[in-house]
């Protein structure tokens, strides 16, 4: 005949889901909060510090100038023609974030994911107003949206000031002045954060998010994961109903319930685990995709051993499997193993790669070439004119005025195409957004052109100090003979 414990008589409760998650103490609350504020803080500051490039150029510390077709970052400007470097970057967070999860599992979800952090911190709000109007009142049900849409608004505003200076941005929209796109972006931000973050929430991790179906494919037996550890916890009880035999040992407070028939592990289903997790998963039930390793039901379910005098450590950060172990200390993770050793070399390669980039850039770009149509005009004196697209930009801290003149045509003259007269020597000015375009004439004198295509080069020189700044080689048509 079978026999009946009391554990028996005690269902395992699944109670609803919370609106919103209960807050919580501990190590991995105090890391979440401080990623959290650094992200937050990075994000709203950033456009508003300063960074003096001189006259005429934008002193945003951080800026995307679209209609220059730039970025400003601190002392760097970087062009279209330096997409490399961003690739080189695409791929050091790629590789980073793989070897992270291969080392730590969902650590991007769960401390720095851009919607894990503005979801966090509407919950923040949510149980702010529950506290100061009380919860499930007509105020706090009203102020709720309030505060969610005021901070959807900052976002967005937040983000198109890294596209706007940010000093000026506020009155150029209030007064109409702002770009179209500056309204769009403004707008749908707004919605799209309110949506996703205050409604949304972990409905994106658990079904929008790819991102979760990718992480299996990283993990390895040894990557560090929420794990709860069974052997200690089931079966789950009442604090009042008495201790398993095997645990009672592990308290001294608690060594006299070894005289009784033990009935219950260390979990006393209290779903304070559940109650503070973001997904509302209960981590009880094994590793799952809805996990996003914030490791907050680990500090809830360490507070509720310490107030019932149970050792600490029945959620954690531990291998997947470690629940079959018995064991009450995680074993020692391999930090240096293969596929870390690959990531951490990848990784190394693609900021080398970066760096060397970064060094190598060209503070002048020139671009000559022949405009379109008939190669070359010959003139009534007999000289031969060639017409050419001139094309050049700088990110050098001073260039007010520049020389151009020809190698490889002796004798031969250039002016732009706003000019008169023509010299040996053609001088223009270069305005303060840093890039000019313009025609630019290259004439033979009568008699020195040479037969057909004549390889040339044109070299540019900064007038002030006669340094060459940069050169690139064309070619100059004359009269087949």
């Amino acid at each position: 005949m079978a026999t009946t414990t009391l554990i028996d008589t005690i269902p395992t409760r699944k109670t609803p889901r919370l609106p919103v998650p209960q807050t919580v103490r501990g190590r991995y609350r105090t890391i979440k909060t401080t990623v959290a504020l650094s992200l937050l803080t990075f994000y709203f500051l950033a456009p508003w510090i300063r960074w003096d490039r001189g006259q005429q150029l934008p002193d945003q510390a951080i800026l995307f100038d679209l209609p220059g077709r730039r970025l400003f970052l601190f002392g760097l400007e970087f062009w279209p023609q330096d997409l490399p470097i961003a690739v080189g970057v695409l791929i050091l967070g790629a590789f980073g974030l793989f070897g992270a999860t291969t080392i730590a599992g969902r650590v991007w979800c769960g401390f720095t994911c851009p919607q894990t952090v503005w979801t966090d911190l509407f919950f923040t709000v949510d149980r702010f107003c529950e506290r100061l109007f009380g919860k499930g009142t007509v105020l706090s049900n009203v102020a709720k949206p309030i505060a969610q849409i005021l901070i959807a608004v900052l976002t967005a505003f937040g983000f198109a000031a890294f596209f706007n200076d940010a000093p000026s941005f506020p009155s150029a929209l209030v007064t109409g002045s702002a770009p179209l796109g500056a309204y769009i972006a403004i707008g749908v931000l707004t919605l799209t954060t309110w949506v996703f973050a205050a409604y949304a929430k972990e409905r994106i991790c658990l079904h929008m998010c790819p991102w979760p179906r990718f992480q299996a494919a990283l993990l390895d037996r040894e990557s560090l994961v929420v794990t709860y550890q069974q052997w200690r916890g089931e079966p789950r009880g009442k604090k009042k109903v008495p201790l398993r035999r095997d645990l009672a040992d592990l308290s001294s407070l608690v060594r006299q319930a070894a005289a009784f028939d033990g009935s219950r592990g260390d979990c006393i289903d209290c779903q304070r685990c559940v109650n503070v997790c973001p997904t509302g998963i209960d981590i009880r039930d094994g590793l799952q995709m809805g996990c996003i390793g914030c490791g907050l039901c680990v500090d809830a379910c360490d507070d509720i051993m310490a107030k019932i005098d149970r050792p600490a450590g029945l959620i954690r950060f531990d291998v997947e499997g470690s629940e079959r172990s018995g064991s009450l200390k995680p074993p020692k993770v391999r930090m240096f193993r293969p596929k870390v050793l690959l990531y951490g070399l990848l990784c190394a390669i693609a900021l080398f790669s970066i760096v060397a980039g970064t060094l190598r850039m060209q503070s002048v770009l020139l671009d000559v070439d022949p405009q379109r149509g008939q190669p070359f005009v010959q003139l009534s004196d007999g000289s031969v004119r060639n017409d050419f697209s001139f094309r050049l930009a700088h990110r050098l801290p001073q260039l007010d005025q520049v020389a151009v003149h020809i190698e490889g045509l002796p004798g031969a003259s250039l002016r732009f195409g706003d000019g008169k007269a023509e010299h040996e020597k053609a001088e223009i000015a270069i305005p303060g957004s840093r890039h000019i375009s313009d025609r630019l004439f290259v004439t033979a004198a009568p008699g020195t052109a040479p037969p057909g295509r004549t390889n040339v080069g044109i070299i540019v020189t900064d007038v002030a100090t006669g340094a060459t700044l940069s050169q690139v080689e064309t070619y100059f048509w004359g009269p087949a003979q």
